[in-house]
């Protein structure tokens, strides 16, 4: 008797010290994820610092199993991931991220990850996708407390405003509305908030940025003061690259190209002090190579305009297929299916069920009782099968015609270096279209949409032009990014009905 009560008495003093162990690693734990959350601590630690923290954060969480530590860290290690532009290791967050959210029931965090889901989507292109994870978001804003959801608000605005400007579907001022709801939600953040000033900022910029996008620089430029107005105190000046290289852009149509230039190289500047925003780099090359064209600087406009092509050829074939795994494992595993949707597959079943019975019905027992009682008059049937004979002027200008088009052919066969100049005189206004939608497209990208817009195929490409069937995708990716073509929207079928 006295042995058992002895060891009752050892198994309460040992949980009793481990639960107090536990408490104190918490406290740590907390008191680290206060030092990553902070809004300035890419300013004071930068961003390998940051990952390196959440990496303990989150092993020393698992150790206690301490969801809030393990969902933090994901969090911010996909924000940083996001950041940078790693939109694999970013995704591979988030899906880490939103299963434990789910496990811990935190929805908060689960609809954070959602958000950054559909950030990383919006930023490929993948808009359908991007407006699913929102529509997952949104409803889980609605079961958590009105005051702890104005900055989730924001956020999926934000996105479905991104999302407008990336497919332009949807009314004119699609993005604009969004916008001004996000800013409207931000500002009922309580002031005490460290992050409304912060986010108030992002807003103007992005504001900014489409009044631009509308050739609007007058309210582009008013809420670029009112981004200066408000992050000009802030520790983390990163956010001034965007700020900086919209300045240049401005400027650039405004044919003050000196005083572009100033404003890239801020730009570049604060790029190399931060180290994230990568593909920023391309844009502040991109201007920089506008502003010297604009001064007749030859030579520096193609050494940027080299820069930022190397910049955008970065993106190679491997990291796609890697990106492509990350997706579909993220949409395998998918915590937030409702009964809602299981009832609509089963309604669908049961509709296509009917419907090849029906079909069956119709072509079992009507068709072969029409073809029977229905007799086909051969005089309506020479009559429709006459051809009206084409004028001499008309047989000729086709003849022409089929002509320039099989000599276009087989330049394009050759791989032959006058290609581009036969297309553009059978197809006049074709290249001039492509060019007004962006202006920084090369010869390269020019040559690649004329062999689309003839219908040769990703390896007939590869085959004539003497590259890697890899390489043309990863050229066809590239050139539908730089026309804003939406992933959803058959590449061959825009070049023919666009433009």
């Amino acid at each position: 008797m006295k042995i058992k009560f002895l060891l009752i008495i050892l198994t309460f003093f040992y949980n009793f010290c481990y639960s107090q162990d536990n408490i104190k690693k918490q406290k740590a734990i907390d008191s680290m994820i206060m030092v990553v959350q902070d809004k300035g601590i890419y300013a004071t630690k930068g961003s390998k610092e940051v990952l390196r923290i959440c990496t303990e954060i989150y092993y020393q969480s698992k150790e206690i199993d301490y969801g809030k530590g393990m969902i933090q860290a994901d969090l911010k290690m996909s924000e940083v991931y996001l950041n940078e532009q790693n939109y694999k290791a970013a995704l591979e967050k988030i899906l880490q991220g939103k299963s434990l959210a789910k496990e811990f029931e935190d929805n908060y965090s689960l609809a954070v990850c959602f958000i950054q889901e559909a950030a990383v989507y919006s930023e490929l292109g993948y808009i359908k996708k991007s407006d699913k994870a929102l529509d997952n978001a949104l409803r889980l804003v609605h079961q958590i407390p009105l005051k702890e959801t104005y900055l989730l608000k924001a956020l999926i605005n934000r996105t479905k405003a991104q999302n407008f400007q990336r497919s332009s579907v949807g009314v004119k001022d699609s993005a604009l509305i969004y916008l001004y709801k996000g800013q409207e939600d931000i500002k009922k953040l309580d002031n005490k908030n460290p992050y409304k000033f912060f986010f108030m900022g992002i807003f103007a910029t992005d504001l900014a940025e489409e009044y631009y996008r509308r050739n609007d620089f007058l309210k582009s430029e008013m809420h670029l003061n009112e981004f200066h107005k408000v992050m000009f105190k802030e520790k983390d000046q990163s956010n001034f690259i965007h700020y900086y290289i919209l300045k240049g852009n401005i400027e650039n149509k405004k044919k003050d190209y000196l005083q572009a230039l100033e404003y890239f190289d801020k730009a570049l500047g604060l790029n190399q002090k931060y180290r994230i925003y990568t593909l920023s780099l391309r844009d502040i090359y991109s201007g920089k190579a506008q502003s010297y064209l604009g001064l007749n600087d030859y030579k520096n406009q193609a050494i940027y305009s080299a820069k930022a092509k190397k910049i955008t050829d970065s993106i190679t074939i491997a990291d796609q297929k890697l990106l492509n795994i990350a997706i579909d494992i993220n949409e395998g595993d998918d915590p937030f299916i409702d009964k809602e949707n299981k009832n609509y597959n089963y309604l669908i079943a049961c509709t296509f069920i009917v419907l090849a019975g029906l079909i069956f019905y119709i072509f079992r027992y009507k068709i072969p009782h029409d073809h029977r009682s229905t007799k086909v008059s051969p005089e309506v049937n020479s009559s429709e099968l006459q051809l009206k004979p084409f004028s001499p002027l008309q047989n000729e200008k086709s003849e022409t015609e089929i002509e320039s088009l099989r000599t276009l052919i087989q330049l394009a066969k050759n791989d032959d270096k006058a290609f581009l100049l036969k297309f553009s005189e059978v197809f006049p206004s074709f290249n001039q279209k492509l060019i007004n939608i962006n202006p920084q497209l090369t010869h390269s990208d020019l040559e690649y949409c004329a062999l689309i817009k003839l219908k040769f195929d990703t390896k007939e490409i590869a085959r004539y032009k003497k590259v890697t069937i890899n390489s043309v995708i990863s050229k066809k990716y590239r050139i539908r990014k730089k026309l804003n073509i939406s992933t959803d929207e058959n590449m061959y079928t825009w070049m023919l009905n666009t433009l």
